[in-house]
């Protein structure tokens, strides 16, 4: 696996949606910039068999597209909050939308 530094991490204002991220391929995070928000989701870790008299020192698995899973009600919620932000009154009671 390629090691990768970055030098200046943050790309997005903490008071503003994330509108870019850093692309991740099967070799790990890269350096170039994607135009969007990241799509919440997780490595699914599966760890590979002891073997007796071997120490494990490290977590060895294949961090691929394949073990990836998406986190979907995470991803529902940024939706709904998107949703919300673009019309003041989205799912909001009628006594408070006439106080907006």
């Amino acid at each position: 696996m390629k090691t990768v530094v970055i030098e200046n991490p943050v790309i997005n204002s903490p008071f503003e949606e994330p509108k870019r991220h850093f692309r991740f391929s099967d070799e790990g995070i890269t350096n170039e910039i994607v135009a969007a928000r990241r799509v919440s989701s997780y490595f699914i870790p599966i760890a590979s068999p002891h073997r007796k008299g071997k120490p494990q020192l490290q977590f060895e698995t294949e961090w691929t597209q394949d073990w990836i899973e998406e986190n979907k009600f995470i991803n529902q919620i940024r939706s709904r909050v998107q949703q919300r932000r673009a019309n003041r009154r989205f799912g909001v009671a009628r006594t408070t939308a006439l106080c907006l």
